[in-house]
C-alpha cells in the first residue's frame, strides 16, 4: 500500500510539472534553476531563460568566455541571436531583472578582434574590441 501511495504521489508530481506552461516574462524556478523566460515554445512547456542573479564581474570577452565555460546546470553565455531575442522582449523582462544594467558580452565574434554585445536595458547592441570590459549574463534552456 505504501509503495502504491508513493507511486501515485510521484505520478501526480510528474503530471503537475509537465502541465506547467510559461510565457515570456514569467519567472521559471524549478529544481534550483531560476530565471526570466525570454523565449518559449508554442506549447509553453519549453524555452529559454535569462538569469536574474548570475552575472560575472566586468571582464574582457576572453575572460567572459572562460567564465561561461565554468557554469553548471546548463547555464551558458548567449549568442548574438539569443541576445537579440532577449532584447526584443526587454521591456517585458526588465521589471523582473532590476539589477541588469550595462553591456553584456555574447559568444558571437564580429571578427578576430571584436565581438558582439547587447544591453538588456535600452536594447542597444553592437560589436566592440574584445579588450573592453563588460558583464556576462548566462541563459539556459528549460
Amino acid at each position: 500500500m505504501k509503495k502504491l501511495l508513493i507511486l501515485i504521489v510521484a505520478l501526480l508530481a510528474t503530471f503537475n510539472l509537465s502541465a506547467q506552461t510559461y510565457k515570456v516574462g514569467d519567472i521559471y524556478d524549478v529544481n534550483g534553476k531560476k530565471g526570466v523566460v525570454f523565449e518559449v515554445s508554442e506549447d509553453g512547456k519549453h524555452g529559454k531563460i535569462v538569469s536574474e542573479d548570475i552575472v560575472s564581474e566586468k571582464v574582457t570577452w576572453d575572460k567572459a568566455m572562460e567564465w561561461s565555460k565554468q557554469l553548471k546546470d546548463g547555464w551558458y553565455a548567449p549568442s548574438l541571436e539569443e541576445m537579440n531575442a532577449i532584447l526584443e522582449v526587454y521591456e517585458v523582462l526588465s521589471p523582473k531583472m532590476p539589477k541588469s544594467r550595462g553591456f553584456y558580452w555574447t559568444t558571437t565574434e564580429y571578427n578576430k578582434d571584436c565581438a558582439w554585445f547587447g544591453a538588456i536595458r535600452g536594447g542597444s547592441r553592437g560589436a566592440l574590441y574584445k579588450g573592453n570590459k563588460f558583464y556576462a549574463k548566462p541563459i539556459s534552456k528549460f
